[in-house]
């Protein structure tokens, strides 16, 4: 795990220093009418700007959404066509730059950042604003994704989903990526069971872990799962449509028990009394 991260904290290390280039000086002259030529100029590139920004993906104040195909297959969406564009990019990189440093604490900054990198096409700078956005803020578990998802290959991917792990081991994300990242079914179950002793009422790591057993194996997680999370209907059902008639009937009466209120209980108790004649 070290050899990993250490080799992402030192890919492009001035990557947030880069200057911006000194701008043109504008004419003096030119009267009225070049003076509304240069404000009308002035609004196009901060509308440029605007929509730059716009398409970073995440806001720097706002949610975080991981999307793996689009976030790996955007690296070039980006294209620098005249001299404007590499002036917006230019503002947007110190922008950024700004943010992470002023509140190094702020998650979504360096997201940002190392999107906008990312859609150069400048990986390796990604990743070194990321093993920068771990180490400033280990809590979050969206830097720790999207620092897995700019590796080059899955080895890397699981040393940084696994140091995130440890920083936040009661992320259901960063557990179900872990296990997602498994070759075969056996260790994906055995991650997920990992996470289970960790966090025992997260429907989300039951559901995942029953996708992956045999029916007769779903049957047992499904009856723990009732016990953890005994709120959650879906897994009421789930467990009565894999029992025979006799025993599915028990499981809907402790269902109406435990969730008197919950409608599609009783429907499909009386599905189930229907189909029994």
């Amino acid at each position: 795990e070290k050899q990993a991260m250490s080799s992402i904290d030192s890919a492009a290390p001035g990557v947030l220093q880069e200057p911006l280039a000194p701008a043109s000086a504008s004419s003096a002259a030119g009267g009225t009418a070049t003076a509304t030529d240069l404000t009308a100029v002035g609004e196009g590139r901060g509308t440029v700007l605007s929509m730059k920004l716009d398409r970073l993906g995440d806001s720097v104040s706002g949610q975080t959404v991981v999307d793996p195909k689009g976030y790996l297959t955007d690296l070039s969406s980006l294209k620098v066509n005249s001299a404007a564009d590499v002036q917006d990019i230019k503002k947007a990189r110190k922008l950024l730059q700004s943010v992470v440093q002023t509140n190094p604490k702020h998650a979504p900054g360096w997201i940002a950042a190392a999107r906008l990198e990312s859609d150069l096409g400048k990986a390796s700078a990604a990743r070194a604003i990321l093993a920068k956005g771990c180490r400033e803020c280990p809590g979050s578990e969206d830097v720790w994704l999207h620092a897995a998802l700019v590796q080059q290959g899955d080895a890397d991917r699981k040393l940084v989903i696994a140091r995130g792990i440890a920083a936040c081991p009661d992320s259901v994300k960063l557990w179900l990526e872990a296990a997602r990242l498994e070759a075969d079914e056996a260790a994906k179950r055995r991650v997920l069971r990992r996470a289970l002793e960790r966090m025992p009422s997260s429907v989300r790591l039951w559901r995942a872990l029953v996708d992956l057993s045999s029916e007769e194996d779903a049957r047992v997680l499904l009856s723990r799962a009732v016990e953890c999370c005994p709120q959650h209907v879906e897994l009421w059902l789930a467990l009565a449509r894999l029992e025979n008639h006799q025993s599915a009937r028990k499981v809907l009466n402790k269902a109406r028990q435990t969730l008197p209120t919950e409608p599609r209980v009783w429907v499909a108790a009386a599905e189930l009394e229907g189909a029994g004649g």
